[in-house]
């Protein structure tokens, strides 16, 4: 490949990555770190972020052991066995399809806030449009999600910086509870879930091993800077306690969606143009989100069915259903399952973009391997990581 049209693709495959965490970030981050406040919520962001990296980054590695494509069905086969692959080829499934129901259901409040269209039409039809996209190929998913990345950038920078003019360093300070504080971090972790896209890119990437780990990096260290200062600007706008309040979402528990923080930021910004930018923030942010979710789900399954099998059942209209329909209709039997599937995939991203990526890197340490980064084979931080990753799993079970 030559090196413009290289570098034009780890430009894509950055803003894939981008696209792809910070629809989360953007649409939950504000509600989840509401309880434990911004000083707080930064040090969990961080410390997520270099787990989740690290564990992206032994991904890459597993994936440099194969020749060709290799999706997760591809890995789980090649490391984990029969029992293994089965059951990594369901919790990826109902992983994946857990956050691909959280953007379609935040899609449907999304546009209900924004144009009063009832949300179960708003979830149907935009899953038929950007389900064509994902349908079409990588390629499309590339561009439209880099137009539809970079406006987002723009307009998210903007109301950053109003944001910021108007922030009321009181609206900061924590208030969150011990228990508050440790519950909220398995659905954070979904904000930087990276590594269901890795196959992909590293196909597009045409197989370029650094290439790919340069991607991962710089497309997971962006979002981190913004969430930062995105839930700083939105909690700063916002006050903990009272009418209008952050409140008045916690009470809502789990029910709370994205058109409920776009209302509560409507009422105490009084600022038709913040409002207006951020309407066009969540909407793309959701966009971006489901396609790279959508993309990486129906590439696994038509991976498992037989990826290169011309049969239009086993190809397309299976791989269709399990992507795109039936996440669709569990949303409109629950509408308000934003938060509620961003837990449950939080629990089910820690097993497998956490736990799983260190027991392969342990089966690589067995088999001599020859890694390119030390780092990804040093025992203490690879045990460390497990525990840490054992510690999200039991925190999800325990408190929900």
């Amino acid at each position: 490949m030559a090196k413009s049209s290289l570098l034009n693709r780890q430009i894509g495959s950055v803003f894939m990555i981008m696209g792809t965490e910070i629809g989360a970030g953007v649409l939950a981050l504000p509600i989840l770190i509401a309880h434990v406040g911004v000083y707080v919520g930064s040090i969990i962001l961080i410390f997520v972020w270099a787990l989740m990296l690290y564990t992206a980054l032994m991904l890459c590695e597993a994936n440099d052991t194969f020749t060709g494509n290799a999706s997760f069905a591809s890995i789980a086969r090649k490391f984990l066995g029969r029992k293994g692959k089965g059951f990594m080829i369901i919790v990826f499934w109902i992983t994946l399809s857990s956050i691909a129901m959280a953007y379609i259901s935040a899609a449907g409040s999304t546009f209900n806030s924004i144009l009063s269209i009832p949300e179960g039409f708003t979830s149907t039809v935009f899953v038929i449009i950007f389900g064509i996209c994902v349908i079409i190929g990588t390629k499309t998913v590339d561009y439209v999600n880099r137009v539809l990345l970079s406006l987002k950038l723009l307009a998210f920078l903007l109301v950053i910086i109003i944001l910021f003019s108007a922030l009321k360093i009181v609206n900061l300070t924590p208030s969150g509870t011990v228990t508050s504080i440790i519950s909220s971090f398995p659905a954070i972790v979904t904000a930087f879930i990276l590594h269901n896209i890795i196959p992909t890119i590293r196909s597009y990437l045409d197989y370029d091993h650094k290439a790919l780990k340069k991607v991962v990096i710089i497309g997971s260290l962006i979002p981190l800077i913004l969430y930062i200062l995105w839930v700083t600007a939105i909690i700063g706008n916002i006050p903990s306690h009272g009418p209008n309040s952050f409140e008045i979402l916690i009470s809502e528990g789990k029910s709370a969606n994205v058109g409920d923080l776009l209302n509560l930021l409507s009422v105490n910004t009084k600022n038709l143009l913040i409002r207006n930018s951020i309407d066009f923030v969540a909407t793309i942010s959701v966009t971006t989100s489901f396609l790279g979710t959508s993309i990486s789900l129906y590439h696994f399954t038509q991976d498992f069915f037989g990826h290169k099998d011309t049969n239009i059942s086993t190809h397309f209209i299976i791989p269709i259903i399990l992507t795109f329909i039936i996440p669709l209709m569990i949303v409109l039997l629950f509408p308000n399952i934003f938060i509620i599937t961003l837990s449950y995939a939080g629990l089910g991203a820690t097993i497998l973009f956490a736990l799983i990526p260190i027991i392969i890197m342990r089966i690589l340490i067995k088999a001599g391997h020859e890694f390119s980064m030390k780092i990804l084979r040093n025992q203490f931080l690879l045990a460390l990581a497990f525990m840490i990753g054992l510690g999200v799993i039991a925190i999800e079970i325990f408190f929900h």
